[in-house]
């Protein structure tokens, strides 16, 4: 039977943890040195932590596994940033003006339409997975909401443009 009985480290010292096997107690340092970080390899080929163990470690805290709910939110923001898209073109093919000047300068590349759409997939995309790895960040949480919130907001400003727009 293994039981473990954790110390808190003080300053100078690493954290130590009590284990008991068989009756026998051993201190042993803590094999978790640091916490996960924000980037390593096991982000790209195969995760190890699908949650936070502690809820008072959770905010701050990088995990590997992001789950279901994460990838339907970005499947969401990424799915209303397609729609930003084909609106935007299908406006500015009858006569529309894009507000922003970066957009606007792309649109007025002589490869029209790709270097538009390899920018706002490949920009929200970035954006997207940044903020999922930060999701136990306050401000990452907010971030994410933002974007969707807003290409929602978006969407419905372009379903009510449609509404007006010549046949």
């Amino acid at each position: 039977m293994t039981s473990t009985i954790e110390r808190e480290p003080t300053r100078d010292q690493p954290r130590l943890v009590e284990v008991e096997v068989d009756g026998e107690r051993r201190l042993v340092t803590d094999r978790r040195q640091r916490p996960t970080p924000m980037f390593s390899r096991y982000v790209l080929w195969g995760g190890r932590r699908r949650r936070v163990r502690r809820d008072e470690e959770r905010e701050g805290a990088f995990v590997d596994i992001h789950g279901p709910g994460a990838l339907l939110l970005v499947l969401a923001v990424v799915a209303l940033n397609l729609l930003d898209a084909f609106f935007t073109l299908l406006f500015l093919s009858h006569g529309g003006t894009e507000l922003n000047p970066l957009v606007q300068w792309v649109l007025e590349s002589e490869w029209h339409p790709w270097p538009f759409l390899l920018l706002k997939t490949v920009g929200i995309g970035l954006a997207c997975g940044f903020l999922i790895v930060a999701k136990h960040f306050r401000s990452a949480r907010w971030g994410m909401a933002f974007v969707l919130v807003g290409y929602t907001v978006l969407l419905g400003w372009h379903l009510f443009l449609l509404q007006h727009l010549p046949g």
